[in-house]
């Protein structure tokens, strides 16, 4: 067994993930699928929506602290560097007689698979030739699985392919005692899923979208890792630079299906490839929550709980294949917090604080009212949200696969309360993505991802956390609707004007009253700094007064379907440092704030001081949001 195969199984010690995820107890289909009249088939890909592509983390993390998995942030060539090309073959599926409604099957390639040449890019400086992209089944192993044809859903399925072009090859080279694995969906570390659809003919149509982690480590046998450069010598040998930590991320998305969308037309963005673009999130879309249809009886039915969150993301564009671009999400906090943010308590510590949310109470049918306390989003680095974006439409060809954890206090006590059969693994999010522009011009970005889990058997604590409820565990049944929402706009320069607001005596959703006032320029170098005044009424530590007395940071943005005339603006999110009352050190507090005036929409205001940790309030919207 080689040395990558080993580092990669060690990643199950590290982040936890002893076993599968949860799945989810599907629903039945209407009609059950029925499997081709002969056992199998052999069906032509769509080369218009299929492809294969990696998202490459270049860094140089030597400290053994970070290592093996790269956890440090010095990145070189400014972000990732991707490539995608499309995929043309076909695949041949052998069905065997179902059992019980469950029919198992061998997955194939016959004549293989192949994509075109493209380029591996990166932001700053990095960029490379991919010539020769070709996909063989593993020589020693068989992809198999096994099909509900009453759900639908797919079961024990893994995907195992050697891949082979001119970069990877170029790895091999400068890395000579790197012995490359078979790619493996999903891997010790990674995600599949694969879906079969009825189709007239009698045959099942077929879409697999498949992501794994690999890690190389410090060195390859007592050599330090390397990674090629543009750059050849002698006999075409390529130069490499050393990259210890860094990593590859391969990924993979194929169809059988039709792929007829609909054009965007006038609201296309305008994309530059190969670069990177800066996104405020707007509030009122950004969001996290669960719909719990947990069937104990003490609960008495369904229940949603729901935190918005304040933060931005960044959007790294990669090469463009024709009518795709290739590009990769990440979650930021909000601007202005120049402190480093503090890591969530183990076991969830391994991924990294990202967004920042606010206290809620939500209650089942019964009258049981719960409280959601120190809501954060983690990210999951390990399997980044990368995607492929159709120009002509502004949207992903495929589900886009976003991986996080949710964090506050009632998923820490169910972890906590089920811990020794919960998988710590974070909930893979699959939704529509977009790149679209708003009616005042600005690029906003868009996801909407829901992750369905089985929760049967589980238990659920009772509302002091402490302990489960006396009927131990949740009936069969019992599911649990994770979701993870965002949307944003591209921060621009240029726009004056002074935004503003006041209101007293407003009660946020958890119950606290407050008062702010603020006046802001949207450009800071258009007037005065600023002014940002907030009170909290409540009684608990949270209560007290804020004075800003310096602006930090602007940005002033438009919501996706705004009608605010060119040059004024309908959201805001600024942040600043000044002072709190309930200080006794007289110290120095930075102040974070998000309002939004959209069409359509209720006001919205978030308002955390020192990211939340002393206090925050804001006006929940009264449904789900949709980006």
């Amino acid at each position: 067994m080689n040395f990558l195969t080993n580092k990669l199984r060690s990643v199950i010690l590290i982040l936890g993930a002893a076993g599968a995820p949860l799945t989810a107890a599907l629903p039945e289909l209407p009609v059950p699928l029925k499997l081709p009249p002969t056992l199998r088939e052999t069906l032509i890909i769509n080369p218009n929506a299929s492809h294969i592509g990696d998202a490459v983390r270049i860094i140089d993390c030597p400290e053994d602290a970070d290592l093996p998995f790269g956890a440090c942030e010095n990145q070189l060539f400014g972000g990732l560097a991707m490539w995608d090309t499309p995929l043309s073959g076909a695949v041949d599926i052998q069905f065997y007689a179902p059992i019980n409604n469950i029919a198992h099957f061998v997955l194939r390639h016959p004549g293989n698979l192949y994509g075109p040449d493209t380029t591996i890019q990166a932001p700053q400086n990095y960029k490379k030739s991919v010539r020769e992209t070709a996909i063989l089944d593993a020589l020693d192993k068989v992809s198999s699985g096994d099909l509900n044809l009453l759900t639908g859903e797919v079961t024990n399925f893994t995907l195992r392919l050697l891949v082979s072009n001119t970069w990877y090859a170029d790895l091999v080279k400068v890395n000579p005692n790197l012995k490359p694995p078979d790619f493996t969906f999903p891997g010790i570390y990674g995600s599949a899923q694969m879906i079969f659809t009825q189709r007239a003919d009698g045959l099942l149509d077929v879409s697999f979208q498949g992501s794994t982690f690999l890690p190389l480590g410090r060195d390859t046998l007592g050599d330090p890792v390397r990674m090629p450069l543009a750059y050849a010598g002698p006999g075409a040998q390529p130069f490499g630079i050393t990259a210890s930590g860094s990593s590859l991320h391969p990924h993979i998305y194929y169809t059988t299906r039709a792929y007829n969308p609909e054009p965007c037309g006038d609201n296309c963005a305008s994309i530059t490839p190969n670069s990177t673009h800066l996104f405020t999130a707007h509030s009122y879309y950004t969001s996290f929550g669960d719909h719990f249809n947990i069937i104990i009886p003490q609960l008495g039915g369904r229940a949603a709980g729901r935190t918005h969150l304040q933060g931005r993301f960044q959007v790294q564009y990669g090469p463009r294949n024709g009518n795709k671009i290739s590009f990769a999400v990440t979650s930021l906090p909000a601007g202005g917090l120049l402190a480093d943010l503090p890591s969530a308590p183990p076991p969830l510590s391994t991924f990294p604080i990202k967004m920042l949310g606010h206290d809620e109470f939500f209650s089942f049918p019964s009258g049981l009212i719960y409280t959601t306390r120190g809501t954060v989003f983690l990210e999951d680095g390990f399997d980044p949200a990368v995607g492929w974006l159709d120009l002509t439409t502004g949207r992903t060809v495929e589900p886009m696969l976003y991986r996080g954890v949710p964090a506050q206090d009632l998923f820490s006590a169910i972890i906590l309360l089920n811990i020794t059969r919960i998988p710590l693994d974070t909930f893979r999010n699959r939704g529509d993505a977009y790149v679209l522009k708003g009616r005042n011009g600005q690029t906003i970005f868009g996801f909407n991802g829901l992750y369905v889990t089985d929760f049967s058997t589980y238990s659920f604590p009772g509302t002091d956390y402490t302990k489960p409820f006396e009927a131990r565990s949740a009936q069969q049944g019992s599911i649990l609707e994770p979701f993870w929402r965002m949307q944003g706009a591209e921060n621009l320069t240029g726009g004056g004007g002074i935004m503003s607001g006041s209101a007293e005596r407003l009660t946020s959703s958890f119950r606290e009253p407050f008062s702010y006032s603020y006046s802001v320029p949207c450009d800071p170098g258009f007037g005065a700094g600023g002014q940002m005044d907030y009170t909290n009424f409540g009684q608990s530590t949270s209560g007290g007064s804020f004075h800003m007395e310096q602006l930090a940071y602007v940005s002033c943005t438009n919501s996706k379907f705004s009608n605010s005339p060119p040059g004024t603006y309908d959201t805001i999110s600024f942040g600043g440092y000044g002072t709190w009352s309930r200080d006794v050190n007289d110290g120095r507090h930075i102040i974070t704030v998000h309002a939004s005036r959209q069409p359509g929409t209720p006001f919205y205001i978030s308002i955390q001081v020192d990211g939340g940790l002393i206090s925050k309030v804001h006006l929940k919207p009264p449904e789900d949001t949709i980006p």
